[in-house]
């Protein structure tokens, strides 16, 4: 552990074990991943009645020292963020259905772990031609903690078509898809995009914001 000099803008980076294994045995990696920390820093010190005006609101804050970064951190912690906001995900047992036939179903359900562990979420379908929650139906947008939707009959494309489920938390706002490919019906008929109204809607409110 160390602190960093902050008289100058300063960005310290460095790998975990496992990123310092694979470089020492000459291995290339692509980093993917990294985590930002801000828990020396007490946003409570910002003093918005400090007698030397705006510019010095931040003045104890910004002559913080700064600790160095670790790779053996457990945990975040921050002054500014809710840790238990920070460690939330929003997971499904599956992002992708494939090899799917007329009538068959896929039961989504998400759960969020964290603070809005329990929340409902909004699904919207993308092309209700191909999948919805039963044969017949064509409503795009569901509120509820979890949804199954069932796969339609269209003769073409002969490759079959792909759906996409679009997963929001209600009160996390965190996202996730999930896509559904179904195959073609060889005794149905109509095309899995001639009546997506879905994607008609959005092209249309893109249409008048051009307008």
């Amino acid at each position: 552990m160390g602190f960093l000099d902050n008289s100058t803008i300063t960005v310290d980076a460095i790998l975990t074990k496992r990123g310092r294994e694979i470089l020492s045995q000459g291995g290339n990696f692509k980093i993917t991943k990294f985590a930002l920390s801000d828990e020396e820093i007490d946003y409570a010190l910002y003093d918005t009645t400090h007698p030397n005006g705006t510019d010095s609101y931040g003045a104890v804050i910004e002559n913080i020292s700064l600790l160095e970064a670790s790779p053996n951190k457990t945990e975040f912690k921050s002054f500014l963020v809710n840790t238990s906001l920070a460690g939330a995900k929003l997971t499904v047992a599956a992002t992708s259905y494939s090899d799917l036939d007329k009538g068959d179903t896929v039961t989504i359900e998400p759960v969020t772990t964290g603070q809005y562990n329990g929340e409902s979420y909004n699904f919207i379908i993308d092309n209700t031609s191909i999948v919805g929650i039963n044969e017949e139906n064509v409503q795009s947008s569901f509120t509820a903690k979890s949804l199954t939707v069932v796969a339609k009959s269209f003769r073409t494309p002969s490759t079959g078509g792909t759906a996409a489920v679009k997963i929001t938390g209600m009160d996390s706002a965190l996202t996730t898809t999930v896509t559904i490919n179904v195959n073609a019906d060889t005794e149905g008929t109509g095309d899995a995009y001639e009546n997506n109204t879905t994607q008609d809607f959005i092209d249309s409110l893109k249409d008048k914001g051009e307008g």
